[in-house]
């Protein structure tokens, strides 16, 4: 039975520090007389209350986002799962998403999710809105987590950019699509698949974009010189 599990997240977390002046003033007056007398006349004053603050990178879910779909049949009909994540951080950042695919099967002997039979195995598309993206979906096979249900084979794109600008506050709409074409065989009877987005967000001052590859929404950014994720 396929299920949608989000872990939105407070993740990759970078710290800029925001330093207020500290400034600390002193009176120191001499007074020479005539008669050579010697008198000192001081004074200090306290400055007032400073704070230091580090800025913050907060990105939260409008939900858990589990989302079961069972008995999805090999019609082409789509079944879709919604989430929002929301970035409302006191700095800057650019906002990504990793994708991960866990796959099983059932009865029929086939994984679910077989992005070596394109054409007939689970059909997952990821989109967004505001912005509008389109993401990349994994093909290429990867450790599973120890999380992953016995038996599964695993596929995980990470870093898939929302956007190649930084943003101040963003609310962005995932929607997940999920279909079986018309021409699946028999061997895909009773796999399943759970698909699993985790959102993260990171600080973009001091920290400018740089990827292996140039750029885009909706596709891998694997980091390059002194830009990091975490």
């Amino acid at each position: 039975m396929p299920r949608i599990r989000q872990a939105g997240a407070l993740l990759r977390r970078y710290w800029l520090l925001i330093v207020a002046g500290v400034a600390v003033t002193g009176v120191a007056v001499s007074l020479v007389v005539p008669s050579s007398t010697f008198g000192l006349l001081s004074a200090t004053r306290a400055s007032g209350g400073n704070r230091l603050t580090a800025g913050a990178v907060t990105l939260t879910d409008s939900a858990i986002a589990n989302c079961p779909v069972a008995s999805l049949l090999p019609n082409a009909t789509a079944v879709t799962c919604t989430f929002t994540a929301t970035y409302a951080g006191s700095v800057p950042a650019y906002v990504a998403v990793n994708v991960l695919i866990e796959t099983q099967a059932g009865g029929g002997g086939t994984r679910l999710y077989n992005p070596g039979d394109a054409a007939h195995d689970l059909q997952v598309t990821i989109t967004s809105s505001t912005p509008t993206v389109t993401y990349t979906v994994p093909t290429t096979a990867t450790t599973c987590p120890g999380s992953a249900p016995s038996g599964s084979l695993c596929y995980e794109l990470d870093n898939e950019l929302v956007s190649t600008a930084s943003v101040s506050s963003a609310a962005v709409g995932f929607t997940v699509s999920l279909s079986l074409p018309s021409g699946s065989s028999a061997g895909y009877q009773g796999g399943a698949a759970q698909v699993i987005l985790t959102t993260h967000a990171v600080q973009s001052a001091s920290n400018v974009l740089s990827c292996t590859a140039t750029p885009a929404a909706g596709s891998p950014c694997t980091s390059s010189g002194s830009f990091t994720w975490s």
